[in-house]
């Protein structure tokens, strides 16, 4: 199987699109309101991409925020959906935040696996991976131990340019020619870190026959470690889920969403570690119920 030709949607500067171009595949972008472009008024043809991927804004669903949401969120999860379902590729990919709902579209094996910055390098950003695949493929994600220490990661509200260059993993003569230093520093900040894109354009790849699998994550690995822990002082650690979730391993799969393989009689669980992620997605679900 050869990789074929991948839609990015809300692409912003294109960071995600970055790292999946360097892993082989070949990325077209749609428009995005950073260069005038609206996803709303794209109607793409059936069947010309293998693959979709994007990270919808995120402001709506996000744990810092102090105004009611604006309904932006939801309604361009619905605009990632309904472009998904006119393409009808193969497998599709959405990156957010915690809190994002689920994104379950109909055909499609739907995954849902958190992916923390801090299991790579030493810097602190917790997001949410939602895949898809037509075919039943699931993604592996290596997991890691967080590193509650590590520095904050890029925020596009605040930090230099040279600060949040650096932590989304971009070399020191990246520019954005036609943007003043704030609007760089906020258009970077807004993309996904390098690191991250890497592992999960591997994930793909790994999934389909195309590559080796993922790179492991930082050394301070432990197998088994609880690998996100509740911080109640970080409200980015929160896991929302906008329906009950059912964790019940199928085809062999964990329960929790993490792609890894479990064996055994009624083993659900790949590893205490996701059995204890699960709980407590459910218990966090019955206290917002």
């Amino acid at each position: 199987m050869t990789r074929g030709l991948i839609l990015s949607l809300f692409p912003g500067i294109g960071l995600l699109d970055r790292a999946f171009e360097e892993a082989g595949f070949c990325v077209v972008r749609g428009p995005d309101l950073l260069w005038g472009g609206d996803i709303r008024r794209f109607d793409p043809p059936a069947g010309f991409a293998w693959g979709v991927i994007g990270g919808s804004p995120c402001q709506d669903f996000s744990s810092a925020r102090r105004s009611p949401p604006t309904g932006q969120g939801v309604e361009l999860l619905n605009e990632f959906a309904r472009v998904v379902r006119a393409v009808r590729p193969e497998w599709w990919l959405l990156e957010n935040v915690p809190r994002v709902p689920d994104v379950a579209i109909a055909g499609y094996k739907w995954q849902r696996v958190d992916i923390e910055q801090s299991w790579f390098v030493p810097i602190r950003r917790l997001r949410h991976i939602q895949f898809g695949s037509w075919s039943g493929k699931t993604i592996v994600i290596p997991r890691g131990v967080t590193d509650y220490a590590a520095e904050h990661a890029a925020l596009a509200s605040h930090g230099s340019l040279e600060e949040v260059r650096a932590k989304q993993g971009l070399p020191d003569d990246f520019e954005l020619p036609n943007f003043t230093r704030d609007g760089a520093r906020r258009a970077i900040g807004n993309g996904v870190p390098l690191v991250m894109g890497r592992i999960l354009a591997a994930a793909v790849a790994s999934a389909y026959g195309l590559a080796s699998p993922p790179p492991a994550a930082r050394s301070r690995t432990e197998p088994g470690s609880d690998t996100d822990s509740p911080d109640t002082d970080s409200p980015d650690i929160v896991t929302h889920r906008c329906r009950p979730v059912t964790d019940q391993a199928t085809d062999g799969e964990c329960g929790c969403g993490c792609g890894r393989r479990v064996s055994g009689p009624k083993r659900q669980y790949a590893s205490d570690a996701c059995r204890k992620r699960s709980q407590r997605r459910r218990d966090q679900l019955v206290s917002r119920l």
